[in-house]
């Protein structure tokens, strides 16, 4: 019987391919040598302890999985508050401070990339120079979100999963272990560092490997394969299984609302239920996966490394005309995003395109105007330069955009607005923006201005006043909230 190693010398040499000089080759030699150093200093004792985890494991797979009810988070805008039209014969002239249930503390956004080698860790926000691709005959090239990755060429046959039962996962479970998976595992960690992902982007890549190497096998296998290298890197993941096949169960490190989740230990587990189907519980192991004991981080504080695919995009007001641009791949994939909190969509990294066509356009337009002035432009630009429409009628679920997104789409909504407007104001202006959050309603923000003497309704945040700014209001200026949300209790999401 073959060995593992004969099976499979390395699975992925993962490449990103950016073009090459005449002083490449030298370059090329030389970080080949530093990865087959770090590979064999590393890898015989990482899979010789996740051996003996493996095998372990894949005992408690076999043995019965007990149901778990299935928690749901009641979604923040259950009851969309719709677009309001300002009426100036019928708002109040007085303003009025607005009351708070409670400011939502801000967690640390930082990210930072597990498990680098040694030689990377120094630097692992630096600009990194992708790994040379091996010879043409033994890459594999695929489209990662319009990126062109090299993956070298698998030399082995993964057998099929038989089934979704407890003892078909523990066999296919076992059938992975037989591989030489640290190569795997090391090769996504240096492509995702390539790539500058974050660790949701790192789920995506981990699938699209497999997607790659195995195109037409079922979403259960995709399933235990996902969560068996997210394992082996160690992040909390779990296979779970409902309506007939086998789904990813992941923990992550903030609140998610569009998806069911069952606790186990403490720890929240998340259905990564693309279909959105509407489940009530799920069968999994009765343990967790040993030694994994990592929460999927979901801050984007860097937008990753891809092939920009740059689109343009005209917004038109009775008061100006700004043509953005924004980059349609980033879109694309923080399409796949469950709904996180909402500081993590106003805190994120949008594309550079963007910021660039937002300091092309934008700033000149708002040159020499006061803050009171700069501030109502982008209202008016938000307000009137998108169609509304929520995200029950768009999508039939909850969905929030990313500033990328909401530039990529027909049509957007009040969270989408308001994440838009913080961006654009701390980006333009570096005015300090908190989210006003309606519970179960609506979404807006709050501007700090340096004149103390600017009026309108406000919120006070540690003695700071801040003062209503509705994107979803439709012709309405700075300071004025929705009349029909002036006496709601609100909650104060702070940014930085």
């Amino acid at each position: 019987m073959k060995t593992a190693a004969l099976i499979l010398s390395i699975i992925l040499l993962p490449t990103v391919c950016w073009g090459q000089d005449d002083d490449f080759g030298q370059y090329v030699r030389e970080q080949q040598a530093d990865f087959a150093r770090y590979v064999e200093e590393t890898s015989d004792d990482f899979k010789a302890y996740n051996d003996s985890i493996n095998r372990e494991f894949a005992q408690f797979l076999a043995e019965t999985w007990p149901d778990y009810k299935l928690q749901k988070v009641e979604p923040p805008i259950k009851t969309p508050q719709p677009p309001a039209v300002y009426r100036p014969d019928t708002y109040p002239t007085e303003p009025l401070k607005l009351p708070v249930r409670d400011i939502v503390p801000l967690p640390d956004p930082t990210v930072t990339l597990p498990d680098l080698p040694r030689d990377e860790k120094e630097d692992a926000h630096e600009e990194v120079t992708p790994t040379p691709p091996p010879s043409v005959e033994e890459e594999i090239k695929t489209l990662f979100y319009g990126t062109t990755i090299g993956l070298k060429k698998a030399t082995y046959s993964l057998p099929r999963l038989a089934g979704i039962d407890e003892r078909a996962v523990s066999a296919y479970w076992s059938a992975l272990s037989q591989l030489p998976y640290t190569d795997w595992a090391i090769g996504v960690q240096r492509l995702r560092s390539s790539l500058k992902l974050n660790e949701w982007g790192l789920y995506l890549l981990v699938n699209h490997v497999f997607d790659t190497y195995f195109p037409g096998r079922s979403a259960s296998e995709q399933t235990v394969f996902a969560v068996f290298t997210l394992n082996q890197l160690g992040y909390r993941a779990r296979i779970g299984r409902a309506e007939g096949q086998l789904m990813p169960l992941l923990a992550f490190d903030c609140g998610v609302s569009n998806s069911a989740y069952f606790e186990y230990s403490g720890i929240k587990y998340y259905i990564v239920n693309l279909d959105h189907v509407n489940l009530t519980s799920v069968q999994s192991c009765r343990m967790d996966y040993g030694g994994a004991d990592r929460l999927i981080r979901m801050a984007l504080t860097t937008a990753p490394k891809l092939q920009p695919a740059i689109t343009t995009r005209t917004l038109k007001t009775a008061k100006g005309e700004y043509t953005l641009q924004y980059d349609s791949n980033y879109a694309r994939l923080l399409s796949t995003y469950p709904c996180v909190d909402f500081h993590i969509y106003a805190q994120a990294a949008p594309s550079e395109a963007f910021l660039q066509s937002v300091d092309n356009t934008l700033r000149p337009a708002l040159q020499g105007k006061s803050q009171e002035a700069a501030v109502n432009l982008l209202l008016d630009m938000i307000q009137n330069g998108f169609k509304y429409m929520t995200d029950g009628k768009q999508f039939g679920y909850e969905h929030w955009n990313f500033p990328d997104e909401t530039m990529a789409s027909a049509y957007c909504d009040c969270e989408d607005r308001a994440i838009l407007f913080s961006h654009l104001v701390r980006h333009l202006l570096g005015m300090d923006v908190v989210l006003i959050y309606y519970p179960g309603q609506h979404l807006a923000a709050a501007v700090h201005f340096d004149n103390p003497a600017t009026r309108g309704d406000y919120v006070t945040v540690d003695g700071k006043k801040y003062l209503i700014c509705d994107p979803t209001f439709i012709g309405a200026s700075l300071g004025m909230a929705m009349p029909d949300l002036k006496s709601t209790t609100v909650e104060v999401v702070t940014l930085k």
